[in-house]
Order: structure tokens, then sequence, then C-alpha cells
């Protein structure tokens, strides 16, 4: 009993010696997979590393405890041998990994069979030449395998271009494509220049996200990805709305779950330059992330898509005024998310302010469609629905403060006075107000805003106030007019009278000449004269209005009346004389 105890301890000393090597070489195969998970950036810590590290060690150590049993037993010292036993022993721990595995969705096991035939093929082909052949076949080929991965993994994703530092090279131009020298070239700078430390950790860290990305999509384990569009719609999706919701903007590309852990990797959420998302875990609000390539983590989901570019809402409004009277305006406002001083720039993503974000998402409102509050009438007011609700209760505010009549009051420029405003200016300026005033305690900022005329909304109502205006205006005219009329006859009358006292005067005044000359006053005299005052005062431009037309025409032959009558005086004069 004795002799059989030593003669299978020996044995099994011999077996345990003889598997020394192969089990190295198990070793180096488990370093190099490991190495790429840690490359991908798996951490150590997961349940996954340590899952394929011990299986893979494993089945390593019992390839090479039967291949030292079989070449000690059956003499079989060919590492054909050793490759075959690990193809059918990596089958098994293999599958055990998609066992491991989550069910809601197919493990790609193979993958890794796959990565465990070529890791060993590598290394028995490196150690057909001994150490030498490890160090100057094998290590080589895992690495150009594992950083060519890394390297490449880094062009599967549209990364945007790195701010370098390039020295005195100067950038490109962000509209052209760079040439294939120049990447080189900033390669090198990115490498070499110790500015661009900062460029590297993350050129480093996209590159691992990027390998992660491509292990897992491999594998199936990955996150949903999902994509952002922005298609421009010609006809209204809901209501007023000619935009797509964000719901209809994020699509999903790849399903995936979000609660796995085994080997699970980074979601992916592409977008625009002008789309960023909000994540949130259920019971966390991880912000907003974006735009361009964005990674979701455990549990992480987008909840919302948010557009950066500036926002047109226009609406309608309708509103009391202080009489009673329903009105409608149209109301228009451009807003956006808040950027501070942030302007876009050619070549970069629209800015903004993360807690601008927080701020309008968490300000989103839930009204209710009647009293029942029912989950079916619920109403979700989004946040670009915010500026319309406050831009509303401005308007209507402002407006129930005056009347219908001030809408059309008369406006004349010389009897108004100086800080004068109409009441659509004073609506506009409260809209503007109240917009520069709330906007930005919900994460947005207002660029600008306006509203159209003011209407009553049922237009029997103008009517009925244009016939209450007539009637009014009408007895204001004829007043006016009776006022006008008594006016004019007192001139007229204080007209004459002024003339015929006029007449008199400079009538008597000649005469009183004429006799102070001790001269006889000749009635043709007197009466040219004063055909001379009526035609002075007939020049008058007060009197020609008051005059008949034929008045100049009657002067001119009442003068030739009296010359001829002088002149008839004058020969009977003579023929008596005679």
């Amino acid at each position: 009993m004795l002799i059989l105890l030593k003669e299978l301890f020996y044995l099994l000393l011999q077996v345990l010696i003889g598997m020394l090597t192969p089990f190295l070489l198990a070793g180096t195969v488990t370093g190099a997979m490991v190495a790429l998970l840690w490359l991908a950036g798996f951490s150590p810590s997961k349940r996954g590393n340590e899952t394929v590290g011990f299986l893979w060690m494993f089945g390593g150590g019992a390839c090479a405890f039967f291949y030292s049993f079989l070449r000690l037993m059956l003499g079989l010292d060919s590492l054909l041998v050793l490759f075959i036993l690990n193809a059918l022993v990596g089958v098994l721990i293999n599958a055990g990994l998609g066992g491991s595995a989550t069910k809601d969705k197919p493990f790609r096991w193979w993958v890794f069979y796959l990565a465990w035939l070529y890791l060993w093929m590598t290394v028995l082909l490196g150690w057909r030449y001994g150490f030498l052949g490890l160090l100057l076949i094998t290590l080589p080929a895992l690495i150009v395998a594992e950083l060519g991965l890394f390297f490449v993994a880094g062009y599967l994703l549209p990364f945007p271009y790195l701010d370098l530092y390039r020295d005195e090279r100067p950038a490109p131009d962000p509209a052209d494509i760079p040439t294939f020298m120049d990447e080189i070239k900033d390669f090198i700078a990115l490498m070499r220049l110790p500015e661009n430390e900062e460029a590297r950790r993350e050129w480093f860290d996209r590159r691992r996200k990027a390998l992660q990305c491509l292990i897992t999509y491999a594998l199936g384990s990955n996150y949903p990805y999902y994509v952002i569009i922005d298609e421009k719609i010609n006809e209204r999706t809901e209501g007023i709305r000619t935009w797509l919701p964000w719901e209809d903007k994020l699509i999903k590309r790849l399903d995936g779950d979000v609660f796995n852990e085994f080997l699970a990797g980074p979601g992916i959420i592409l977008s625009g330059c002008d789309q960023a998302v909000v994540l949130s875990t259920g019971l966390k609000f991880k912000g907003a992330k974006g735009p361009g390539v964005v990674f979701t983590d455990y549990a992480d989901a987008p909840t919302q898509v948010i557009d950066l570019r500036p926002q047109l809402r226009g609406f309608t409004v309708k509103a009391r005024m202080k009489d009673g009277i329903e009105v409608k305006v149209f109301t228009f406002t451009p807003f956006q998310i808040g950027t501070g001083e942030e302007r876009p720039k050619l070549g970069e993503s629209f800015p903004y302010r993360t807690s601008d974000v927080f701020k309008a998402v968490h300000a989103q409102l839930i009204e209710h469609g009647d009293l029942s509050q029912v989950p079916e009438n619920l109403e979700r007011k989004e946040w670009y629905d915010l500026a319309q609700i406050i831009g509303e209760r401005a308007v209507r505010e402002e407006l129930s403060k005056y009347e219908f009549d001030e809408l059309y009051a008369p406006i004349d420029d010389l009897y108004l006075p100086p800080d004068w405003e109409s009441i659509r200016n004073k609506v506009n300026g409260a809209l503007r107000d109240a917009l520069e005033k709330k906007l930005p305690e919900r994460g947005l900022q207002r660029v600008g805003s306006g509203l159209s005329n003011i209407e009553p909304v049922d237009t029997r109502v103008l009517e009925q106030r244009i016939e209450a205006w007539r009637a009014r205006w009408t007895r204001e005219i004829m007043l006016k007019e009776a006022v006008g009329q008594s006016t004019r006859l007192r001139m007229v009358e204080e007209a004459r009278a002024r003339a015929q006292i006029d007449v008199i005067v400079s009538i008597g005044n000649q005469i009183k000449k004429l006799r102070d000359a001790g001269d006889s006053v000749p009635m043709g005299e007197v009466a040219r004269y004063f055909i001379r005052v009526l035609e002075g005062l007939a020049g008058r431009p007060g009197v020609q209005l008051h005059l008949p037309k034929d008045t100049e025409e009657v002067l001119r032959k009442a003068e030739h009346v009296v010359s001829e009558s002088e002149k008839t005086e004058t020969e009977t004069k003579k023929e008596r004389a005679a």
C-alpha cells in the first residue's frame, strides 16, 4: 500500500513538474486577455474581469494537467496535442461565461472562444522556439493585436477633433478634411508636446471607451445605442406644433440591458452639434450630456432631448379686458437654453450651461385637463412650452388693465404727453419684462418677443363699437358745426360794421380836408372817392370771401357813371356861361 501511494505521489509530482511550462503559457494567455479588458476600461473589481480571469486560468491549468499527464503516460509531447486540448476545454469554459451573463439578451460566448484560440495559437507558435520565441514572436504579436484594436477603435465613433497645441504649425480649417500627413503630425504633437497633456488624457479615455464598446458589441453585452435625429417636417404633428417632439427624435438603433453587470459596456447616444441629451438612472439625475458622442453607464437612460438652437414659438392669446370684452393677439417669442455669454463658434457645438438644463427640466409642468385628475387627462408641458405659459400670463394680466375703447383712442401727436405709449407697446413691454425676469429662473434666456394687432374675438363687437362711436362723434360734429356757424356769422357782422365805419370815417375825413382848404365839395369827387374806398375794401382777403363775384365790375361801372355825370355837368355849365 505504501509503495502504491509512493508511486502515485511520484506520478503526481512528475505531472505537476511537467505541467509547469503549459501552466505558465496559460498564465500568459489569461494575462493577455485580462490586459485587453483592462485596456478597454473594464474595472478589475467588476465581476466580469474576475470571472474571465478565473475561468481562463482554471481552463489553462486543466489543459496543462491533462497535457502533462498524456505526455508522461502516453508520450504525447506535441504542441498540437496541447492546442487540441485547449480547443476542447475552451468550449466548456467559454460556454460557462455565457451562463454567467444576463439571460435577457444572448451572450456571444463564441467571441471569447475565438480569442482563446487566437491567443493560445500565438503563444504556442512562439513557444516552439523557446523563451526567445515568446519574446520575439508572441509578445510583439499580442502587443500589435491589442494596441491595434485600441488605436483603430477610436476611429469607429465620430469623436470631435481635439483642441491641440501645434507649436508653430497653424491649425487646420474646420471646414476642410485633414490629410493623412496632417493626422500623423497631429499625433506626434499630441504625444510629444507637454502642452497637450489634457488632450492626451482625453484621447486615451476616448479610445478606451471605444474599445469597450467594440468588445461589448461583439459579445452582445452592450447597453442600448441611440441616435438623435432632427428631420424637418412640413405637417403639424400635434396641435400647433410643426417640430418633432423629443420622443420622436430619440431613435434606438440597438437594444441592450441597462442593468447587466457582466462585461457590460457603455451605451452610445449620437447627436448633432445642436442636440444634447438628459440622462437619469430613475433615482439620480445625471444632467445633460453632449452634443456629439455620449456614453451611458449602468442603469442610465435618456429621459429627454434638449435642442440647443434658438426656439421660436408663436401662439394666440385670448384675454378679457377691463370692460369684459374678449380680445385676441398673436404673440411670438424666440428663446433658447441659457448659454451665459457664450456664442456659437465655427467648428464647435452649440454652447449651453448644464445648470440651466437642470433648471429647465425640473421646471416642466403637469397640467390637469379637468378636475377629475385622471391620468388620461394629464398634459405634460415640456421646457420649450414654458415661454408660452409665461407669455400668455403676462399678456392676459396686462390687457386686463385697459378698456376696449382705449385700444382705438384717437392719436394726435400734438396733444400727446411726451411719455405717452400705446396699449400695444405697453403690453409688449410687459411681455418683455416678464420673459426676461422669469425665463432665467427656468434655465432659459429670451432672444426676442413681439405681438400683432389686438383684435376682438367676436367681430360683431367691433361693429357695435363703431356704431356707438359714430353716434357719439356725430353729436360732437354737429355741436362743433353749430359753434363754427355762429362764430362765422358774428365775424361777418363785425366785418360789415367795421367796413361801414371805415367808409364813413374816410369820406368824412376827405370832406373835412376839402372844406378846410376853402374849396367847394363837388358831389362827383365825393362819389369817386367813395368808389375808391369801396375798391380798397373789396381788395382785402377777408372781405373778398363775402362779396359777389361781379363786385369789381359793378364798381368800374359806377366810376364810369360818375365820370359821365361830371362831364355832362361841365358841359351844362359851359353852355350857361355862354
